[in-house]
C-alpha cells in the first residue's frame, strides 16, 4: 500500500467516524435531525390523549415578570421552545423580561432567541447576557460535567445585580400558564421558593450524608423562584464557592444550592415545577403523601392541570420517549418555534 494512499484511507476513515460523533452528540439536542421519526411518533397520539391547555384567570393590571434561562450552543432550541410556551400562554396584559444567561453561543442562537420577541413586542423582551466559563474547580463534579453550565445558577445574584427576584428555569421546561401567581409567592424572609425531588426518597443514603434528612426533603434546582437581594445581603455566592471548593461528586448545582440554603427556603406546589420522571414511576397515593397536597387520578390530569412541566432525566426529542402525549405536547410548540 502506497502512502499516499494510506493518508487518504485515514483521512477518510477519520472523516467519516467525526460525522458519526457529530450526529451522536447533536442528535441528544437537535430534534430536527429526526423530524420524520418524531413525526411517526406524534401521529400515534389519538385526540383523547392530547393534553389541553387550561385558560389562564386573568387580570388587567399586567404584573412584570423576570424570567431567566442558562443555555450554551448545545440547548438552545430546547430553551427557546421553553420560553415559546411561556409567552404563548401568559395573560394578555402581562409583561415577561427575559434574561437569558448564554455560554459560548452563534449569532444564528442569538437570532433564534431574540426573534421570540416578535411573539408580542409590548409585553416580551429578550435579554442575551453573555458569560465566560466560570473560574471554579469543575474536576470536583467528577460524574456530573455535563451539568457545568449550570454552575452559572449559583452567581445570579450577581449577574442579575439590578433584579430583587426572578424565575429561574431550566431550559427542559414548558409553561402552560401565566407565571404570576409563582412569581408572587412571598419569599421576603426566604433565598428561594422551591418544589420536592423524588430524589429525596430515592437515595436516603446520600441525603444522609449531605445532612438533608433532617430537612426532610431535597428540592429540584430546574425551576426556582430566586430572591437575588436576600442572597446579595447574606454574601450567599461567598459560602456557594466554598461548598464548590472543598467538596467532591455533587450533583451539579443542585447539591450545591440544597446544602448552602438549608432552611432559608418556601416550598412551593409541584405544579410549578412538574417533573414527569416521578409522576410516571411512582406510586400517586405515595406522591400525593410526599409532596402534601392532593393529585388528580390520573398522571394525564397531573399534567394538564400543571404550570410547569419539567422533563428532567428523559428528553422529548430522544427517540423512544414516554409517555406519547408528554412528548406531542413539546413537539407542538417545537414545531411553531420552527416556523418563526
Amino acid at each position: 500500500m502506497s502512502k499516499k494512499f494510506f493518508y487518504i484511507t485515514l483521512i477518510l476513515l477519520l472523516s467519516a467516524i467525526g460525522i458519526v460523533l457529530c450526529c451522536m452528540f447533536y442528535g441528544e439536542y437537535k430534534p430536527e435531525q429526526r423530524k420524520q421519526e418524531q413525526k411517526d411518533a406524534i401521529t400515534t397520539v389519538t385526540s383523547s390523549e392530547l393534553i389541553k391547555i387550561q385558560p389562564n384567570k386573568c387580570d388587567t393590571k399586567g404584573d412584570v415578570i423576570n424570567i431567566t434561562l442558562i443555555t450554551d450552543s448545545r440547548y438552545v432550541t430546547p430553551t427557546a421552545v421553553s420560553m415559546y410556551s411561556a409567552i404563548k400562554n401568559k395573560c394578555p396584559e402581562t409583561i415577561y423580561h427575559f434574561y437569558i444567561i448564554t455560554e459560548n453561543i452563534t449569532k444564528s442562537d442569538e437570532g433564534i432567541l431574540y426573534n421570540l420577541q416578535k411573539l408580542s413586542p409590548k409585553t416580551v423582551k429578550v435579554t442575551l447576557i453573555p458569560q465566560q466559563e466560570l473560574n471554579i474547580p469543575y474536576e470536583n463534579m467528577q460524574r456530573f460535567l455535563q451539568y457545568k453550565v449550570g454552575m452559572h445558577k449559583i452567581y445570579l445574584p450577581q449577574t442579575l445585580k439590578e433584579l430583587d427576584k426572578v424565575i429561574y428555569m431550566d431550559g427542559d421546561t414548558i409553561v402552560l400558564k401565566d407565571l404570576s401567581e409563582l412569581y408572587n409567592i412571598d419569599i421576603t424572609n426566604e433565598y428561594a421558593s422551591v418544589s420536592k425531588d423524588g430524589i429525596y426518597y430515592r437515595f436516603p443514603k446520600e441525603m444522609k450524608e449531605m445532612g438533608l434528612d433532617k430537612r426532610g426533603f431535597y428540592f429540584n434546582s430546574g425551576v426556582m423562584l430566586y430572591n437575588l437581594k436576600k442572597q446579595r445581603d447574606d454574601n450567599i455566592i461567598s459560602q456557594l464557592e466554598e461548598y464548590i471548593k472543598t467538596h467532591e461528586d455533587f450533583y451539579g448545582d443542585q447539591d450545591v444550592l440544597n446544602v448552602v440554603f438549608g432552611d432559608k427556603l418556601k416550598l412551593m406546589s409541584y405544579r410549578y415545577n412538574c417533573i414527569s420522571t416521578f409522576f410516571e414511576a411512582d406510586d400517586l397515593g405515595f406522591l400525593k403523601q410526599f409532596f402534601g397536597e392532593e393529585l388528580p387520578d390520573r398522571t394525564f390530569n397531573i399534567y394538564e392541570n400543571s404550570t410547569i412541566i419539567h422533563y428532567a432525566g428523559d428528553k422529548p426529542w430522544q427517540d423512544n420517549y414516554q409517555p406519547k402525549y408528554l412528548k406531542e405536547l413539546w413537539f407542538r410548540f417545537y414545531n411553531e418555534v420552527m416556523k418563526i
